[in-house]
């Protein structure tokens, strides 16, 4: 009776809807709201270039390809952050109860299942009969696969500095002046899923700068490079993925990547770290993943399998690929040695000295995770060895005698999680052994260790909060880890970590969370042991189903070395940015949306600096329902006196691909983004930006130098899905 009555609550909810088509933009908007939020976060806590490729594949690729709710795949949502860990047993537990879902308003009816989380989930799900048995035969993917051809043209209009006409002695004398191709990037890219069983695809790119078949190089360059002179994509890339056959998991080859724990032993790719921080920052390991993207660092590239039956699954991986490194040599008695005195993860081989660095080392890595799970509780244990066809050896400096050096490193640790009703205990301890460096033994042995335990707790249906203290040892070394913490490096950090969720009234919710964290030994920025704070609050509301606000505040303080000549340089001092957001989305009518941003930062310091900074925006998006063709504006003005008060401003770009820049200095920034779909098969994305600035006559550094006060970028894209 209770599962008849919900079906008829469902089919009457149905026939009511008569603006069904203003719910599937609603939860298209909400889900694009909250892949601006993550990314904006993920963009203030990373200090450099970041490519966010491989986070927004996974996105895409499931409103692609939906997720069946009947299975055991909904679990990918949770390592996304679209559903937290405790609305998925939810989720599980209707289905015990009640049996498969028949209806997706059927979720409405799941404890813990607000309107927002409907509303960002539903383009990712759909309903399916389970097919995970099913034969695959070559007839069924030749006839039911699915395939995408994707081609992508970005230039910066205006002629940079690394493109002006030089001379061949000129360049000789000084290698890295300019540019040895040209300024256009170019991606091709092809994908096949069949099912979501069998997918595979390649992936070639070029970056501006790089050269390709009709850029013209000298004889004198040539010769020069080398072996490192070549034509064609920069980056060629493929993979053949494959799950659920017999007690065959999941297997892959080519490129890939592999989450396992908490990310602390093996974890390679994107990870959110505090871009998904709130409520729960407990992180659920994806496994085997394919890597499609053109990013060209933070993956494997060779084969994986895994195997499982019952509670237990077992992993076995290798990996073999060149990776960038700075080459250097040093005079032996007997011969010239060669070591690595760093490595390169920007992926860009423009210059002559970039294309040395290219490919210059080969990076072996072999490994297994084995797991076992049953009921509520799962705990796994990973292992890896890398090794370098070259030693590395750092250049001689106080903050980075704990860095790995040498050849070879092994790490294992062991990760557990327990979830049941309210709670969620998690954790993970790591072991890295290296007996290469000998700094590292000198100073405390050759093992380093690092952990990390947190808890969950959800004791009503409004209030969320989790608790997480981590502790990385300075002599802890790991290529491949990507835990929660501060910076990118999990290393010689301790912090403690306090995050809660609360939705105090109908159509509000908060978000807080603080972090303590403290550095056990020196940084590049710092000359001593430091600490410092982290503080988030954002408070949100729906105003209706067509408007929704936010205001958020953040405040970080670190640690660094003094720069005022009046005290010893290497006196820490603090340093604190504060940043206030308010932002505003709504929907005028049926095909207008509108969105207006306002955000104010103040960066001070001890010396006595104090920079401001404040970014205003307008943004118009024209989205007819049921026409083949969109278009989406911005005027947005920004004054930032120093890089320091700078402001992250996400951007609405080409499918594939994020825009977020840094903004800083005075001007204003415009850009039209158009969209139009063709013959139900093609579709074609075209953006034109241009920033203009109000107090230079220079823009950029270096190569990418532009004379005047503007800059102007274009990009084109074609989507081809059949």
């Amino acid at each position: 009776m209770k599962r008849l009555a919900l079906i008829i609550l469902s089919l009457f909810t149905v026939a009511l809807a008569k603006a069904q088509i203003a719910v599937d933009s609603l939860s298209t908007e909400a889900l694009n709201t909250l892949l601006i939020e993550q990314v904006e976060r993920l963009a203030e806590d990373v200090d450099d270039d970041m490519d966010y490729e491989d986070l927004l594949d996974h996105y895409i690729f499931y409103a692609d390809n939906p997720i069946n709710l009947n299975s055991d795949e909904m679990m990918r949502l949770v390592e996304l952050h679209l559903l937290s860990v405790f609305q998925y047993e939810e989720l599980q537990k209707y289905r015990r109860y009640y049996g498969d879902f028949m209806f997706l308003d059927e979720l409405e009816m799941v404890e813990g299942f607000d309107e927002m989380t409907l509303a960002i989930i539903r383009p990712l799900v759909c309903i399916e009969q389970d097919k995970s048995k099913d034969k695959i035969t070559l007839n069924k993917m030749a006839r039911y696969g699915k395939h995408q051809l994707l081609g992508r043209y970005e230039q910066v209009l205006e002629k940079q500095q690394g493109y002006l006409p030089i001379d061949d002695s000129t360049l000789l004398a000084k290698p890295n002046s300019r540019y040895l191709g040209s300024p256009q990037k170019l991606q091709f890219r092809y994908t096949y899923n069949y099912r979501n069983k069998v997918r595979a695809g390649f992936t070639v790119e070029k970056d501006a700068g790089e050269m390709l078949f009709t850029d013209k190089v000298s004889d004198t360059i040539q010769a020069l490079l080398g072996k490192q002179y070549r034509r064609g994509f920069d980056f060629v890339g493929f993979h053949l993925y494959a799950k659920d056959i017999g007690i065959m998991k999941a297997a892959v080859l080519g490129d890939y990547q592999l989450a396992y724990g908490q990310g602390l032993t093996l974890w390679s790719g994107m990870s959110f770290g505090k871009a998904g921080a709130g409520s729960s920052v407990m992180k659920q390991g994806r496994g085997i993943t394919p890597k499609g993207s053109a990013s060209e660092y933070g993956f494997m590239r060779g084969a994986a399998v895994t195997f499982g039956g019952g509670p237990f699954s077992g992993t076995l991986f290798y990996s073999n690929r060149l990776i960038d490194a700075n080459i250097s040599a040093i005079d032996t008695l007997d011969s010239e040695a060669e070591f690595v005195s760093s490595l390169q993860e920007t992926g860009y081989h423009r210059t002559i000295g970039e294309l040395t660095d290219r490919h210059a080392i080969r990076q072996q890595v072999v490994g297994g995770h084995l797991s076992y799970a049953v009921a509520h509780f799962e705990v796994g244990y990973t292992a890896h060895h890398t090794w370098l066809n070259v030693p590395l050896e750092l250049r001689p400096n106080h903050y980075n005698q704990f860095y790995f050096q040498g050849q070879r490193l092994t790490n294992q640790g062991i990760d557990f999680k327990y979830v049941k009703g309210k709670y969620a205990v998690f954790g993970e301890v790591a072991m890295s052994m290296n007996f290469d460096s000998t700094a590292l033994r000198q100073a405390q042995g050759p093992l380093g260790y690092a952990g990390l335990v947190g808890l969950t707790v959800k004791p009503a249906g409004y209030l969320n909060f989790t608790i997480m203290y981590r502790d990385y040892g300075r002599g802890y070394q790991n290529l491949m880890s990507n835990a929660f913490g501060e910076g990118s490096r999990n290393q010689g950090q301790r912090g403690i970590y306090l995050g809660v969720e609360a939705a105090p009234a109908p159509y509000w919710n908060i978000l807080a969370y603080a972090d303590q964290f403290q550095f056990t030994w020196l940084t590049s920025q710092v000359n001593a042991p430091s600490r410092g704070h982290d503080y988030y609050l954002r408070i949100s509301h729906s105003l209706s189903k067509r408007a929704n606000a936010y205001l958020q505040f953040r405040s970080k303080t670190k640690m660094k070395n003094s720069a005022d000549g009046e005290v010893f340089s290497h006196y820490p001092i603090f340093y604190t940015k504060n940043a206030v957001r308010f932002n505003i989305t709504y929907q005028i009518g049926w095909d207008l949306h509108g969105t207006n941003k306002a955000e104010y930062a103040h960066y001070h310091n001890e010396d006595g600096t104090n920079q401001y900074g404040y970014f205003l925006c307008q943004d118009i998006a024209y989205k007819p329902e049921n026409k083949p063709y969109s278009l989406t504006f911005r005027y947005a003005i920004f004054d930032a006196k120093d890089y320091n008060a700078r402001i992250y401003a996400y951007e609405n770009d080409v499918l594939y691909s994020f825009s977020v820049p840094a903004l800083y200095g005075k001007g204003m920034r415009i850009y039209l983004l158009g969209k139009v779909k063709l013959f139900n098969a093609l579709t074609l994305y075209a953006r034109i930006g241009r920033t203009i600035y109000g107090d230079r006559d220079t823009v950029g550094t270096g190569l990418t130098s532009i004379e005047g006060n503007h800059k102007t970028d274009l990009k084109v894209e074609a989507i081809w899905k059949l």
